[in-house]
């Protein structure tokens, strides 16, 4: 996640757990070995096939697993008692879809979020997540299931889940790509203390000062610092403009009545998962001369995870939404409406854990201001909140997944197509459900295609593990809309796998992908614009290293952008 997702990690409770996780997944039989099932074919590298069996079959309604014998795992039945004994071998006979009514799936687990198909993981995760479930069950005081249930479920799981799923395709070389970037480190060195890792959350680029140059807004989640990185005299310098408790995106704010930028920030207020209440958003009035005076304008409510400003009464005031991403139990959408000078009055939306992203846009056409959030955890959808003229807004939603680990990360609202109206952009790529990280080949980049009438059509760009941040720009200046992405959670075994790609468009939304780098990894957030004044976009990104390995390792990065055409 940020917790589950955006900067949302638990980084304290899991860094134990996953080093662990990834010593035993290159054991011979892990997940990264070259062991296959005895009987079974090797696996070919087909993007195509490894998306098709681990998500789009369940999705079409397909069974694309073999059945795994109980032989395979038990070498005899004294392993269980009896009664449980006799029970599994009676269920082993049956067919799949008997065996899932005998469990009653939808009862039980059907309550709080879609039923997995049990091709979504391999084998050797559903231990853990159904583990997990019952921590959950229980924080939410859900009755526990008997032991004999439990077992019914995890074996049904464990029957028809696949012992490992199908690689993606080998990622592009970066030097094959038709567009050569320069890299070069951004604002302050990242620490000489190997223990000492950058655990960055967002990078947005603006010209904060108004001189015609962009900068770069930073939030320095280890830190717990918004900086502003600028050119001066040929420099890029790093300058703190705030600490404020764990800051996870900044935003401008509009303008005040001096005509300078303010600025609005959501904090987690913990970087590990709470149901406390330590979130807060955070306005940074700038006095004009780039000094700047926070003015916490809401707190007491779930981690932060995004805030953003508009007008949605319609007064002439900035108003902000905001999305409280929470943890298991608590989180929540809400809007704080400008009443006055430095006055807010906070109105909840929705109580939901996992809101990521809330970007503000009228989506009807009606001249009031709506939202898109995009929801994390077992939620796993994105929604359209419409503004009601009277202070509400209805949802509706535009896309749910097939799955509670599609892993989802983030969203930009941008016409894709040309054709008038705001599509959705969209990554999937969290990889924070379990300790165990396995990349998910269903991972990657996708555009819900708006067909008007609040329609949204979805549409596969490029699977790629660990996909977290995705924006749409030209990089190669022929005038269509190509796509940055960064990933966070790849397979960082391999050396080959890449942190930075990008998607050329043929101007018919069909991509052809290409790498940009293959280091620095755990690439979290990215911004683009032309930061050198070549009319050529470069590209910023800032890495979260909160998990290993923890090498490679970066806070901000510059690609500067060299196109040198075909």
């Amino acid at each position: 996640m940020y917790v589950r997702r955006m900067t949302l990690f638990a980084v304290g409770l899991l860094l134990a757990l996953l080093v662990v996780a990834f010593v035993l997944l290159r054991r011979p039989g892990g997940m990264f070995s070259s062991r296959l099932q005895e009987g079974l074919l090797p696996l070919p590298d087909s993007s195509e096939r490894a998306f098709h069996e681990s998500y789009l079959g369940a999705v079409e309604g397909k069974d694309t697993t073999h059945r795994t014998q109980c032989k395979s795992c038990h070498e005899n039945a004294s392993e269980f008692a009896p009664s449980k004994w006799t029970l599994l071998n009676r269920r082993s006979e049956l067919s799949r879809q008997t065996w899932a009514e005998a469990v009653s799936l939808q009862a039980k687990c059907g309550v709080c979020h879609l039923v997995p198909d049990p091709s979504t993981l391999p084998r050797q995760s559903w231990g853990e997540t159904l583990s997990r479930m019952q921590r959950i069950m229980e924080s939410r005081q859900i009755p526990k299931l008997p032991e004999d249930e439990w077992q019914d479920i995890l074996h049904f799981y464990l029957t028809f889940s696949p012992e490992r799923w199908p690689s993606l395709a080998a990622d592009p070389d970066p030097a094959e790509s038709p567009v050569q970037f320069q890299s070069s480190a951004l604002g302050n060195p990242k620490s000489a203390n190997p223990r000492e890792r950058p655990v960055l959350g967002h990078v947005q680029i603006v010209d904060l000062d108004r001189d015609g140059q962009p900068d770069v807004l930073v939030c320095d989640m280890d830190n717990s610092l918004v900086t502003w990185v600028s050119r001066q005299q040929g420099t890029w310098r790093e300058e703190t403009l705030a600490k404020l408790p764990y800051p996870a995106h900044t935003q401008v704010a509009g303008t005040n009545r001096r005509g300078n930028f303010n600025l609005v920030v959501a904090c987690l207020g913990l970087p590990v998962p709470t149901e406390d209440p330590v979130g807060s958003v955070v306005l940074l009035v700038n006095d004009g001369a780039l000094h700047f005076n926070a003015e916490t304008i809401l707190s007491g409510v779930s981690r932060v995870a995004d805030v953003e400003p508009g007008d949605f009464d319609g007064d002439g005031d900035v108003d902000f939404v905001v999305g409280a991403y929470g943890y298991v139990n608590n989180g929540e959408i809400g809007w704080l409406e400008n009443t006055s000078d430095n006055k807010y009055s906070y109105h909840l939306i929705v109580k939901r854990t996992g809101a990521i992203h809330v970007l503000p846009a009228d989506l009807n056409g009606d001249g009031r201001l709506d939202f898109v959030a995009l929801f994390a955890q077992e939620h796993e959808q994105i929604s359209a909140f419409l503004n009601d003229g009277k202070g509400g807004f209805q949802e509706q939603v535009l896309f749910k997944a097939a799955t509670p680990s599609f892993g989802s990360s983030g969203i930009q609202l941008v016409d894709l197509d040309g054709d008038g109206d705001l599509d959705i952009l969209y990554t999937n790529g969290d990889n924070m459900d379990l300790p165990t990280m396995i990349p998910h080949p269903y991972h990657g980049v996708q555009w819900l295609e708006n067909q008007g009438n609040l329609k949204f059509v979805w549409h596969d760009i490029h699977r790629f593990y660990g996909a977290y941040c995705a924006v749409a720009t030209d990089l190669n200046n022929d005038g269509k809309l190509d796509i940055v992405a960064t990933s966070m959670f790849n397979d960082w075994s391999d050396p080959k796998r890449a942190s930075l790609i990008w998607l050329e468009n043929d101007g018919q939304q069909h991509f052809t992908p290409h790498a940009i780098a293959r280091e620095p990894i755990h690439l979290i957030s990215a911004a683009v614009g032309d930061l050198d004044g070549d009319d050529r976009v470069d590209i910023v990104a800032c890495g979260m290293n909160a998990f290993p390995p923890f090498d490679r390792m970066s806070r901000i990065t510059l690609w500067k952008n060299g196109h040198t055409g075909r």
